[in-house]
């Protein structure tokens, strides 16, 4: 028998009073049994048959164990950082009940189309695998009931287009692969998709289409890759967007008519890029915005106009970028932003403040000009600020 093998049949675990029996050295609580770190070779006699929780993380295991009958029974099986290099679906075939599948930190290296059993899996986490391939179909036993997919810190250098076809997946986690470039149609199949994070994967190409059939998609994390510019062809489809998370990328250029297919969106962040200028036509159709992060950018030259249409507008970051000239030349720069409530200007080297570097920001609370090299300031050049609570 192995470490953890077949589990011989037992009489239920249940003293008059009801107490239920532990199996040492496992610790108990409620329906979760915990094995998690064992001694290498250490053998369990059983598993409880009342066991709906189980956690066998840390054991060097090297295949899914045996639970016998009662696996049936089990809604979370835990097996991470172990050993395990294949999933197996006969091994995973008695667990007629699960929910939950945990293999992150083990060392599998790729999904087959067989990998995967007929289950009500609705969480399968995967992270810090060895993951090179996704094999055509690897996903389609689970199409009817997966909701959450963890493949972070994995090889993936390519997705295969429509290789996710789970209709109720509503969350999907690809950070920390090698994927440089994503075709499009690549998440066709997703209708129910809320969230994608390809955060860190060195991306530098997004195809026209790529999001397209993301119809429900909120959230999108692309920061941290090396992607140039923004466009309306890679953000053809997401109509529902919210969150844009584009922070720490190359993006010089945002193109005329980017924002056409996703006007609901309510944060976008652009921090730490190459921007330079933010024209008139930068943040159009953004009716909706709240938050816009333009911090830590090269940005020297805001165009009249370049913030007009952002009526909701509550925060605006632009520190550390060289827009002095903007506000000590430009007549009312932020006159449009009249429900902005907090700005950030610190360490853009403003050297004066003028009446209108900020009429128009009746509801502004909180300022902040630190960091900058301010040697005169006009007298009146807050009074306009009626609701300023912090400078």
């Amino acid at each position: 028998m192995g470490p953890l093998g077949p589990a011989p049949h037992i009489p239920p675990l249940c003293s008059g009073a009801g107490v239920r029996t532990c199996p040492p050295p496992c610790a108990c609580f409620g329906d979760l049994v915990d094995c998690s770190r064992l001694r290498r070779g250490k053998m369990l006699d059983f598993f409880p048959e009342w066991t709906v929780q189980l956690k066998l993380n840390h054991n060097e295991l090297e295949v899914i164990p045996d639970l016998g009958a009662h696996a049936s029974n089990v809604t979370t099986v835990i097996l991470a950082n172990n050993r395990i290099s294949r999933i197996s679906e006969e091994q995973l075939r008695p667990f007629l009940s699960l929910e939950t599948l945990d293999f992150s930190n083990n060392n599998i290296v790729e999904l087959k189309a067989n990998s995967f059993p007929a289950l009500p899996l609705k969480n399968l986490f995967l992270n810090n695998n060895r993951i090179t391939s996704l094999e055509s179909g690897c996903f389609t036993n689970l199409s009817s009931s997966l909701q959450v997919l963890r493949l972070n810190r994995n090889r993936l250098s390519t997705i295969p287009a429509k290789i996710f076809q789970l209709p109720h997946l509503q969350h999907l986690e690809l950070s920390r692969n090698r994927v440089r470039r994503v075709e499009g149609l690549t998440f066709h199949g997703l209708h129910a998709l809320r969230s994608l994070k390809m955060q860190r994967n060195g991306l530098s190409r997004l195809m026209d289409g790529a999001f397209w059939g993301l119809s429900n998609m909120e959230v999108l994390q692309l920061d941290y890759n090396n992607l140039t510019e923004v466009s309306k062809g890679w953000l053809y489809g997401l109509l529902t967007l919210q969150q844009l998370h584009l922070g720490h990328n190359a993006i010089s250029r945002i193109r005329p008519q980017a924002w056409e297919f996703c006007q609901k969106l309510s944060q976008l962040n652009l921090s730490s890029n190459h921007l330079t200028r933010l024209e008139e036509s930068s943040f159009v159709g953004l009716n909706l915005l709240d938050e816009l992060h333009i911090g830590s950018n090269r940005v020297s030259f805001i165009a009249d106009g370049a913030f007009r249409g952002l009526f909701n507008l509550q925060m605006l970051d632009l520190q550390s970028n060289d827009i002095s000239w903007t506000i000590e030349d430009m007549n009312g720069p932020f006159s449009a932003l009249d429900k902005l409530k907090r700005l950030f200007l610190q360490g853009n080297q403003i050297r004066s403040v003028t009446k209108k570097s900020f009429s128009g920001l009746d509801a502004l609370q909180h300022l902040d000009l630190s960091n900058n090299a301010i040697m005169s300031i006009q007298a009146n050049a807050f009074s306009q600020m009626k609701s300023l609570l912090e400078l």
